[in-house]
């Protein structure tokens, strides 16, 4: 029954990881094109990727929920309340976090355009959540229909296409001047606007507060990122940034799946509260199989760029440990008083950046870049 168990996660999980693969492109991108004359280009990107992986984590996690458990159907219809509150909750949130991102920032100095952070975070936050939602429901709805566990499929496959579309949009806004800065925001807030005025309803205030805890959670445990990662450019050369957004996108979808299917057991009565993980050993196994391989590849992939290929290894293997206890923690503390969705995800997700920025920055102090 438990080798079962295993046997049966691993095909799913291995469709997950593999699209994390895409992260390699955003990795190129972001090694390739990030801007050198901008001091503070490098330091604002980790709280951009972590503040968008916390709303669409938030978004993604009630919504494979809700779909699990009956809440809503896998379509558009108006009378699917629950669907237009996740998503009104999710587009309002995007907005505030892109002010909340940018306050370390122009806190620390690196900036003297706090306006310009600003907008540019607004453009790739808000920006990647509006143009985002639309493939997010069509592939949720697509693996709901297909009888295929959303838990573990979606917020994988959506966390690499968001990470691109990210990289993308903050690399153009990075570029913009400030007048298209300006009237390009001006058309996303009205956007957003036009589309949370008709679909507040239902516990709206309530998401929206809880999912913007979580994404100031984020923010402030991503600028700690940001600092390892900045070590890390320290004592290696820049090839490691080839590989670090597919490190952060598998290590979070690792731990994406383990805290869904916690979640998800917690909402069926089928999980110990205490130490849940216990209940879905098996899968946990199946998973790490899957990932062990993925950062086997992912060696590979530095490798040919004539970096260390233990590199990756080491890093997963520093990481886990960590990430299991950290899931397991936030979705234990977490569905005493709250949604766990709206903090398993996003607050897991973002520890296993700051985790794995940490691991890598360990691991090339063991071993060298």
């Amino acid at each position: 029954m438990l080798k079962k168990r295993t046997m049966k996660i691993m095909p799913q999980a291995s469709i997950a990881a593999l699209s994390g693969f895409g992260d390699l492109l955003a990795g190129f991108i972001l090694g390739s094109l990030l801007p050198t004359g901008i001091p503070w280009a490098a330091a604002l990107y980790p709280p951009l990727i972590g503040a968008r992986g916390a709303i669409a984590g938030s978004i993604i996690g009630r919504l494979t929920s809700a779909l699990n458990v009956g809440l809503i159907e896998p379509n558009l219809s108006k009378e699917n309340e629950k669907l237009w509150e996740i998503l009104s909750s999710g587009i309002s949130a995007s907005i505030l976090a892109s002010i909340i991102a940018s306050i370390p920032l122009i806190i620390s100095g690196l900036s003297i355009h706090p306006i310009t952070v600003v907008l540019v975070s607004l453009v790739t936050i808000n920006g990647s959540t509006l143009l985002l939602i639309p493939l997010n429901l069509g592939i949720s709805f697509f693996a709901f229909k297909r009888g295929l566990d959303p838990d573990i499929i979606v917020y994988p496959t959506m966390s690499t296409i968001a990470d691109i579309v990210v990289t993308l949009l903050y690399l153009i806004s990075l570029r913009m001047t400030l007048n298209f800065l300006i009237m390009f925001s001006a058309i996303l807030i009205g956007i957003s606007f036009i589309v949370v005025i008709k679909w507040a309803i239902g516990e709206f205030i309530k998401v929206l507060l809880e999912v913007l805890t979580a994404t100031t959670l984020v923010i402030m445990i991503e600028s700690v990122a940001g600092l390892f990662l900045g070590e890390t450019l320290a004592i290696s050369d820049k090839r490691v940034l080839f590989i670090y957004p597919v490190m952060l996108t598998e290590l979070g979808d690792f731990s994406s799946i383990i805290g869904s299917l916690i979640t998800t057991r917690l909402f069926l009565g089928m999980a110990r509260r205490k130490i849940p993980l216990l209940d879905i050993f098996p899968e946990i196994l199946g998973v790490f199989t899957v990932y062990l391989g993925v950062f086997s590849f992912i060696g590979g992939v530095l490798w040919l760029l004539r970096g260390n290929p233990w590199v990756s290894i080491l890093t997963f293997l520093i990481a886990l440990p960590a990430m299991l206890v950290i899931t397991n923690l936030v979705v234990v503390l977490s569905s005493r008083r709250f949604d766990p969705d709206n903090f398993t995800i996003p607050i897991t997700t973002s520890s296993a950046d700051l985790v794995t920025t940490a691991a890598m920055t360990a691991a090339v102090s063991i071993i060298g870049g």
